[in-house]
């Protein structure tokens, strides 16, 4: 926590520096990001009545990261309905650490049904963003209060000093210096961009920008091997580098950095472009799972969701059109359903020239 929150910060000031990325999607969230029919497939596949997103793909597991994307798209599409079902059976089952903070994993199978108490936090990052922008849209005070309340909860308990400024634990347990043998492990697709921003809104005392940079920097270290790419979790122990016991690949986890980068303030534009030409290769059919180490595809991401965010992160780097039979989402499977609607959402909120 060294320098992050700043002492006797006037108020004024800083709610004028919070006005970035927040404001600017705030002023596009009329624009049309996908269909009302969409959500609705969306909903009744993904989405049970009392407000649990579940992940078909693991048994209906359910975690606070799906839990948060789908408040996000019920606030894109304007769905007060669901985003208070949502919300609902979010705090309800897994707000539970009595620290605002979710745990991050919900198994219908297991009983208690949220075994690790351990939160994620990008889950929570996810949350925040989403009771920020309801607050905003639907003039809601108590979903602002709720993402405060989340937001000082991170910076008091994940946040800590690193060579590069404060940085994101994963989660509050189980990351740092002590609980591996090459801690502290980082995940740079845990730095929600426009999520730390719109957070800056409601706790403007943090010094959110701080963490946006260290993110940022953490990008241009974090390129390993022939295609100078990051891996998905990666050691702060000696210098940076892909973390010991964990497969060194950019893979599932980072499929979801383009679009954050996407999302987020001008200065990651650059790092998006470089990214971008160091993952989608001219050789490579299709964005697939990269050893970082030999610089190798390894694994297809076959579902449309991943090219969606392939498709994306050009429009936003290069200016590429997006292609047409990529607009309509097919509901194979959570992960790549869900990255495709955040897709067509940034399509639609940031970059409706492509």
């Amino acid at each position: 926590m060294i320098a992050l929150i700043s002492t006797f910060r006037r108020l004024g000031a800083a709610l004028l520096a919070a006005i970035g990325l927040g404001s600017l999607l705030v002023s596009q969230l009329s624009a049309q990001t996908t269909s009302d029919e969409t959500w609705r497939r969306y909903k009744a596949r993904f989405i049970d009545a009392d407000g649990r997103l579940f992940d078909d793909s693991q048994k209906g597991v359910s975690h606070s990261e799906g839990q948060g994307y789908a408040l996000l798209l019920a606030v894109f599409n304007d769905d007060r309905d669901a985003f208070d079902k949502i919300w609902r059976w979010t705090s309800h089952n897994l707000e539970i650490r009595h620290d605002h903070l979710a745990v991050w994993r919900w198994r219908p199978d297991d009983n208690p049904h949220a075994l690790d108490p351990n939160n994620a936090t990008d889950g929570d990052l996810l949350i925040a963003w989403g009771l920020v922008e309801a607050g905003r849209r639907w003039r809601a005070p108590a979903y602002s209060a709720e993402a405060r309340a989340i937001a000082l909860s991170l910076a008091h308990q994940v946040v800590f000093a690193s060579a590069f400024g404060p940085a994101l634990r994963p989660g509050v347990s189980g990351f740092g210096d002590d609980d591996t043998k090459d801690g502290p492990l980082v995940n740079l697709s845990y730095w929600v961009f426009p999520a730390l921003d719109a957070v800056s809104s409601v706790a403007p005392e943090v010094d959110w920008k701080a963490l946006i940079d260290s993110g940022l920097k953490l990008f241009d270290a974090a390129q390993f091997g022939p295609r100078e790419l990051p891996s998905d979790w990666i050691s702060l122990r000696a210098g940076v580098a892909p973390a010991q016991d964990r497969p060194p690949v950019f893979g599932y986890e980072l499929v979801r950095a383009p679009l954050y980068l996407a999302w987020g303030p001008p200065q990651a534009k650059l790092r998006l472009a470089a990214l971008t030409q160091s993952w989608l290769a001219s050789d490579d059919a299709e964005p697939g799972v990269i050893d970082v180490k030999k610089g190798i595809v390894t694994q297809s991401f076959g579902e449309p969701g991943y090219r969606a965010v392939a498709a994306l992160a050009r429009c936003a780097a290069f200016g590429e059109k997006f292609p047409a039979e990529l607009r309509e989402v097919p509901l194979d499977k959570y992960y790549s359903a869900t990255l495709h609607m955040l897709s067509l959402t940034l399509l639609g909120v940031r970059y409706p020239q492509c």
